[in-house]
């Protein structure tokens, strides 16, 4: 039962993608809205000024697997190290506002969905 809801709703979300997206050109088209395909498109938006992107994702919100994932994941890395370059996921920093490495700085699975909603809203205000 719940793969069948699982396909269910990549199937709308596919749907809905694909309405959202018909008759729209880009440059690049990034398939997988999880850490990959999300670093990818804010360096190509950092190093290429014309560079325009259609982002599209099974899963009807970014994060990849972390959107599967069981509530209790964490991050088993620092969260300094994981995320986009433009946007920060560590809460820990110097006084000048720099990220700073932290043992203790494990990222949970819903804060690194809602970071990746902030990440994608980002890029979608970019306009490209």
């Amino acid at each position: 039962m719940c793969k069948q809801q699982d396909q269910d709703q990549n199937t709308t979300a596919a749907v809905a993608q694909a309405a959202a997206t018909k008759g729209k050109e880009a440059t690049y088209l990034v398939i997988g809205a999880g850490t990959a395909g999300l670093s990818f498109i804010d360096s190509l938006l950092t190093l290429d000024a014309n560079a325009t992107v259609i982002l599209v994702d099974r899963n009807s919100q970014p994060g990849g697997h972390w959107t599967k994932s069981y509530p209790f994941v964490r991050l088993h890395q620092a969260s300094c190290n994981y995320g986009v370059n433009s946007l920060p996921l560590s809460n820990i920093r110097d006084k000048k506002g720099n990220e700073r490495f932290s043992v203790n700085d494990l990222a949970t699975g819903q804060e690194i969905k809602d970071y990746y909603k902030v990440v994608v809203e980002q890029f979608r205000e970019c306009g490209r």
